[in-house]
């Protein structure tokens, strides 16, 4: 099947106003979340899940939540010199789905620059400087192949945490001018 074009491609937050029965990715938990638990974990305020649409069907979702991230876990040079607590702030893709129906046609990729742009934007109002996954481990070369990195003491769990430092995506996407009084 072909790629969906990014522009059709609409994000919205879930509301109790959608109709999520036709939706089916290949992972019955990941369905469970969305049918039974995405909304009220939204309500409770512990999640915050985001659909992704096109014309009216949901091809995917991705659900964020905070995390934070040992400092022993990175890999020194993705890690803050003289950094002085145990942990660093993050944001978590607790659950990223594609429909069955739209596989192997961008969203999943989509849906993670989504998330990646979100905890961007989390970054500049809290300070935050790393994204999140304990991935299925199915799914670990879809998020290595976008940069994200195993973290070892993790690689034999069920769902190994993987995680992205944001820092060099928002160091590339300084102004010039930005770029050049910060490295005087």
């Amino acid at each position: 099947m072909n790629q969906i074009p990014y522009n059709k491609l609409q994000i919205v937050t879930l509301t109790k106003k959608h109709d999520l029965t036709s939706f089916n990715s290949t992972n019955s938990d990941l369905n469970d979340f969305l049918n039974n638990c995405a909304l009220n974990d939204q309500n409770e305020r512990v999640s915050r899940t985001y659909l992704c649409m096109w014309e009216r069907s949901i091809t995917g979702y991705v659900a964020l939540v905070t995390d934070t991230l040992e400092v022993h876990a990175v890999d020194e040079k993705d890690g803050i010199k003289n950094y002085l607590y145990h942990k660093y702030p993050a944001v978590r893709i607790a659950r990223l789905a594609v429909d069955r129906n739209f596989m192997n046609r961008g969203v999943g990729r989509f849906l993670l620059l989504v998330a990646i742009g979100m905890a961007i934007e989390v970054s500049n109002k809290i300070g935050c400087r790393y994204i999140t996954v304990d991935s299925k481990p199915e799914s670990i070369g879809f998020y290595e192949k976008h940069n994200f990195k195993l973290v070892e003491k993790y690689r034999n769990n069920d769902f190994p945490k993987m995680y992205l430092n944001m820092y060099p995506i928002i160091a590339m996407m300084q102004p010039k001018e930005s770029k050049e009084k910060s490295e005087r």
